[in-house]
């Protein structure tokens, strides 16, 4: 829990960094990024990894320099501020595989501290401060009323008794105990606890805490926060009247929870928390578990569907009723919101755009589309791919933009969005864009495709070039705008999860890749087809649409069979020589037809039979059969056949 958490604090600063960055006087962001510092640093601190908790503190005195006004939010600091998060995302690493990290944390420690005692201030700021005529009499004045002043501020104090529990489900519930307690000392005086601290931070207690308090916050304040903590609830002040405060230097009193008569700031519900984290090694092995209900649903159905038993059959639908909620369940449990995938992104163009001397905007929309946790882990390195392109490659430099009439600052938009059983992540900028003439005549060159084949693509097969493994470094398209570094991985991390890949763009103007992925990977709905004599299956997200013409229907193009859907003339291909499979079947007075996009374009794959469509447990294929271009995984029918699933993009 300890790696969990701080990996969502770290990533945390991340983000408040890059937006402190943009806007140096926002004292929320100074605030949010010391108290999650603060937080770090005692985590780390409880758990014993004391150079997290020194490199974090040391982080935090820049911080509370910042809150202060005593140190300017200038590059230099935001670049140190950067190099000590990427260490301590790297000892955080090291505890997480169990390694050793290298580290010069020493250096790095003495440029913070050289940092701290430099405070770096505006030079107006930072002038010897000599009294100026007149600022002595008003001294003088000012300390005349500082007795008048200090009783109502004494008055200001509340001390108050409160209590509260640690979830019973916590991992480390002396870590919650005690970061709550730090975090009430941030607000106020911690006079007594009980336990007290040190037995807090061994766990050496029964999940409640009661605490003698001092603060000039009201007590509604106090409770909201500590409510607001993970795993923490159950909070009950206790206001203290003047008499009752005198006795908090001489022992805690515990305020009496179930004795109605005792005055209560509170009546709010207990909110201990309800929820609790679960290792995705657990999930994928529940979703296994689903995924075998499915298919032993399917085998009960197969052996009893010539039964003819309503008691069974009433059973049946009640069992299959009960594996579609699970399924329904697993997966919600599964889905994850895309706005940590997506968080690690404007630290990631301000690095490059920096590294480069461009400027750059980033925007990005939709964080809260959920998707499987597994393709949102996925795409991590997918979309940083796609973004170093377009910031190294794509966006121009602030003069070159200048003299092409443009804003010297790069537009660069993320747009996740859901569509039916899908999810697409569009990805644009207003670079240079990429020239598609180009594009095929550099594939001739290095023998990718013929001149022949270059004068037939139209301008989308062109740009999805940019994929091939011989144009995927900058040197070789920078004078189409440089796409291309990674851009076969990231289509082969698309293809691999059962997504696609378009690529659109306009010399001079700029770039467009869309990403369609699907919600899950692990169970899904496929189209059944039969070709020759072999039961194949595609994932129905690939299918556009199917149809049965007569043979009278087919018109030939270019040397081609095709047939003419909705006004479009759609070639066809035959899957059984795709597949090299035979048939014993006689000629069929329909044809069969699956429309699918394959590069981009609709192909009519002919099939023999249209067996059905039904839920489907997709099973990794191992070693040789993973070798097998055309394939991406398999599953088991209901009579115990096995049914492999064809991976439409690279079927030939």
């Amino acid at each position: 829990m300890f790696i969990s958490e701080t990996k969502e604090h770290l990533q945390t600063m991340n983000q408040l960094i890059v937006s402190l960055e943009k806007a140096p006087a926002d004292q929320e962001h100074i605030d949010a990024l010391f108290r999650v510092a603060h937080s770090v640093k005692g985590m780390a601190a409880s758990m014993g990894y004391h150079d997290i908790a020194d490199l974090s503190h040391r982080l935090e005195d820049m911080m509370d320099l910042f809150r202060k006004g005593e140190l300017a939010v200038n590059a230099d600091a935001v670049d140190l501020l950067f190099e000590g998060l990427d260490a301590l995302e790297a000892m955080v690493k090291g505890i997480e595989d169990d390694v050793a990290v290298d580290l010069d944390t020493a250096a790095l420690l003495s440029r913070l501290a050289s940092m701290r005692e430099s405070k770096n201030i505006p030079a107006d700021e930072a002038a010897d401060p000599t009294l100026t005529p007149g600022e002595d009499e008003s001294i003088e004045k000012d300390a005349e009323n500082v007795e008048a002043s200090v009783s109502p501020t004494v008055e200001k104090i509340k001390n108050m008794n409160l209590a509260f529990n640690v979830a019973s489900s916590a991992q480390v519930p002396g870590m919650r105990a005690y970061l709550a307690c730090k975090k009430l000392e941030e607000m106020g005086e911690v006079v007594r606890s009980e336990p007290d601290i040190e037995s807090i931070k061994k766990g050496d207690f029964d999940n409640k805490i009661s605490i003698a308090y001092a603060t000039e916050l009201e007590p509604l304040k106090v409770e909201e926060v500590l409510s607001s903590m993970p795993e923490i609830g159950g909070v009950k002040i206790e206001l203290l009247t003047a008499e009752s405060a005198e006795m908090l230097e001489e022992k805690i009193i515990t305020p009496d929870l179930s004795k109605e008569e005792k005055p209560k700031i509170s009546t709010a519900k207990s909110n201990i928390a309800t929820s609790v984290r679960v290792s995705t090694s657990l999930l994928d092995n529940l979703i296994n578990i689903v995924g075998e209900m499915i298919i032993a649903r399917s085998r009960l159905y197969e052996v009893s569907k010539d039964i003819p038993s309503v008691p069974l059959k009433e059973g049946q639908r009640q069992m299959n009723n009960l594996i579609r909620d699970l399924h329904d369940r697993v997966m919600s449990v599964r889905m994850t919101s895309i706005e940590s995938l997506m968080n690690r992104l404007p630290r990631v163009v301000r690095d490059l755009a920096r590294k480069n001397g461009k400027k750059v905007d980033l925007q990005i929309e939709g964080k809260d589309i959920e998707l499987d946790r597994a393709i949102v882990d996925e795409m991590g390195d997918p979309l940083i791919h796609i973004l170093r392109n377009c910031v190294d490659h794509g966006i121009e430099m602030p003069d070159k933009r200048e003299g092409a009439g443009k804003d010297p600052v790069g537009k660069l938009l993320i747009r996740a969005m859901r569509e039916k059983d899908q999810v697409i992540i569009n990805i644009s900028d207003d670079g240079g864009g990429m020239d598609p003439e180009k594009i095929k005549k550099k594939a001739v060159e290095k023998g990718l495709i013929k001149e022949e084949q270059s004068r037939e693509m139209d301008d989308r097969e062109a740009f999805m070039l940019v994929c091939h493994s011989g144009l995927s470094t900058a040197e070789q398209i920078t004078d189409v705008s440089g796409r291309g570094v990674g851009m076969d991985a990231v289509k082969n991390v698309v293809d691999s999860i059962g997504g696609s890949m378009d690529i659109d763009s306009i010399p001079g103007k700029g770039t467009n890749i869309t990403l369609k992925l699907p919600l899950s990977v692990a169970i899904i709905q496929v189209l059944l087809i039969k070709s020759g004599n072999d039961v194949s299956a595609i994932p129905i997200n690939k299918v556009i649409r199917t149809l049965e013409v007569q043979k009278s229907e087919l018109k030939r193009s270019q040397k081609q069979l095709a047939v003419l859907v909705d006004e479009e003339l759609i070639p066809l291909l035959s899957l059984r020589k795709i597949l090299s499979v035979e048939t014993s079947q006689s000629p069929q007075p329909l044809i069969s037809i699956v429309v699918v996009e394959i590069r981009n374009k609709k192909v009519g794959l002919v099939v023999d039979t249209l067996v059905g469509q039904q839920e489907a447990f997709i099973k990794p294929l191992e070693p040789p059969l993973e070798w097998i271009k055309g394939l991406s995984g398999a599953t088991i029918r209901g009579d115990g056949s096995v049914v492999f699933v064809l991976d439409v993009p690279n079927l030939f």
